[in-house]
């Protein structure tokens, strides 16, 4: 990252990756492009309710941090709206998207025993050279695409990692809509895919094989067909 999110932030080194021995973590980066929707989304630890969390927008000046509290208690200027799934996921949404959103995100969260605060935060940002790919795959132009979809577009890049990495790197990434995958998922999986895209030697890419029921529901249709012929004689 620059040397400004480098003072905001010194600690946060890979995507994912929350401030180093603290219990909430958030991608160092998250992508929009003008007049969109996109949420922010933070992993904490430990369960935590919205009374608990508090969103800012930080800046810098004069070599100084500056927050402005968007969420929370004693929020003066609110920005977007806060939910808390499953207890742990902490999602931050901003209906539409324009220059003026774009910066560093802070999120802080006190926990709820020991009363200790965690924080750390992230870059919104614009991504225009991927958006062009992900309308054409969202065919509903809903500004989503399935779970499915994603994985086959990432296994059709140079990639080497295999259909079942892919599979699995997806599924224990912070994914707020089950089966959907929103623009700034879609951004940071093509990223993930393609910086893994050096085979490295001795290593040859292979699909896994199709789903066991998927493969089962295959076998049957032509014993199926054979009883409708049988029944038609």
């Amino acid at each position: 990252m620059g040397g400004l999110c480098a003072k905001i932030c010194p600690c946060i080194f890979a995507e994912g990756v929350g401030l180093i021995g603290r219990p909430i973590r958030i991608p160092k980066e998250t992508y929009a492009v003008p007049g969109t929707a996109v949420e922010i989304v933070a992993t904490c630890k430990y369960d935590v309710t919205e009374e608990q969390v508090e969103w800012s927008r930080v800046t810098l000046s004069k070599g100084k941090e500056k927050e402005e509290k968007i969420f929370g208690k004693d929020a003066k200027k609110k920005l977007g709206t806060v939910r808390v799934k499953n207890k742990r996921k902490i999602g931050l949404t901003l209906e539409e998207v324009w220059a003026a959103h774009l910066g560093y995100y802070r999120v802080r969260v006190t926990h709820p025993e020991t009363h200790k605060e965690s924080y750390t935060t992230t870059e919104l940002k614009y991504d225009y050279n991927h958006y062009p790919d992900f309308r054409q795959l969202d065919e509903e132009g809903e500004d989503l695409i399935t779970k499915e979809m994603m994985i086959q577009t990432m296994c059709a890049t140079d990639t080497y990692l295999t259909e079942k990495e892919i599979r699995k790197f997806i599924n224990n990434a912070d994914c707020m809509k089950a089966d959907k995958v929103n623009f700034n998922e879609y951004v940071r999986y093509m990223k993930y895919a393609r910086r893994n895209s050096v085979l490295p030697e001795g290593r040859g890419l292979e699909l896994d094989e199709e789903p066991k029921e998927e493969k089962k529901k295959e076998e049957e249709k032509p014993k199926k067909e054979k009883k409708k012929k049988e029944k038609k004689k």
